[in-house]
């Protein structure tokens, strides 16, 4: 089965992709943070990171990195267009649309989950995805949640997907309102398992390699798992789940984890100008790792104020380790 990496914004930048895909592998395609309109155009910030991880700009001697897919987010089909079409310009040619973003910022501007109870322009932007599959070369997936605010909207828009020339519709079966707190919704999602036309993928709260084989065994139809803060807890689960082992621990896990974390480090040092920029683009690295870390070593890596201290901590986690 498909093991799919999550975009989540600050964590899974290009770089991330890049290192993850050459240290730990296992991921069949990374999905990139979505790319949005701001200031009537595309962030240039977006499309820059989306080149990062593009295979072209692979390490030749390590060729394993995986599929970048870009996701754009969008309110209207004129946005949608705007988004498209650069991507399309840049060589992309599988987009994913964002329908499940429950962050306020984005749902109060009627993007993400924001958008699955308008069926209108659901139905416009899906009209306008059968235009661009039937002329263009790109193939569209759709990632989303149940709704917003009821189960109803995900159902009410079902027919309308199920109709649509998508490649995969990915579910995180929660609502927008809640946003990654709160039960699954398991009923609701079989309930859309069963009635989706579409190879479908499941996301949420996935994070260990008994928990991918339980899903696969019990939805023999799925498409494949999409993982996010799993994954960004635990590299290697994707890995460890095509191996069909045991997980990676202890000395091994370390040394991987700085290996990724030293590609990291290098293309911060080169990218951003003093301590405080580069600082801000490595430590969140490890944010989601902490509770495989040392206490005191961790500590010491969220309170470098300066290049130097920061360096000190991770020689002495290389000590440890």
């Amino acid at each position: 089965m498909k093991i799919l990496f999550a975009p989540l914004q600050g964590y899974t930048t290009g770089i991330y992709r890049k290192a993850h895909a050459e240290i730990f592998g296992g991921v069949d395609a990374y999905y990139a943070p979505f790319l949005r309109i701001e200031n009537g155009k595309p962030r240039e910030k977006d499309l820059r990171d989306l080149e990062v991880s593009n295979p072209q700009h692979s390490n030749p001697e390590k060729p394993a990195c995986a599929i970048t897919v870009p996701q754009i987010i969008a309110n209207s089909v004129d946005e949608f267009k705007v988004l498209t079409e650069v991507l399309l310009q840049k060589g992309f040619t599988q987009i994913d649309f964002n329908m499940g973003c429950p962050f306020p910022m984005q749902v109060n501007r009627h993007r993400g989950s924001g958008l699955l109870g308008d069926t209108q322009t659901v139905q416009a932007i899906m009209g306008e995805i059968a235009r661009q599959s039937a002329t263009e070369t790109a193939r569209f997936s759709v990632k989303m949640r149940l709704g917003q605010s009821s189960p109803d909207e995900a159902f009410a828009l079902l027919p309308i997907l199920n109709d649509t020339p998508l490649t995969q519709i990915t579910l995180h079966p929660r609502l927008g309102k809640q946003q990654y707190k709160g039960a699954i919704d398991i009923k609701s999602f079989e309930k859309f398992y069963s009635e989706c036309h579409h190879p479908l993928v499941y996301n949420g709260d996935i994070s260990s390699v008994s928990q991918i084989c339980e899903m696969e065994c019990r939805y023999p139809k799925l498409a494949g798992i999409m993982i996010g803060r799993g994954l960004l807890a635990q590299p290697s689960l994707a890995a460890e789940y095509k191996a069909g082992k045991a997980n990676i621990t202890g000395k091994e896990f370390t040394d991987k984890l700085l290996q990724m974390h030293e590609i990291i480090f290098e293309y911060a040092c080169k990218t951003y100008q003093g301590d405080s920029q580069i600082l801000s683009h490595v430590q969140s690295f490890w944010e989601y790792i902490e509770p495989s870390l040392p206490k005191k070593v961790f500590k010491k890596i969220q309170k470098a104020g300066k290049l130097s201290e920061y360096q000190e901590a991770i020689i002495e986690m290389r000590a440890l380790s």
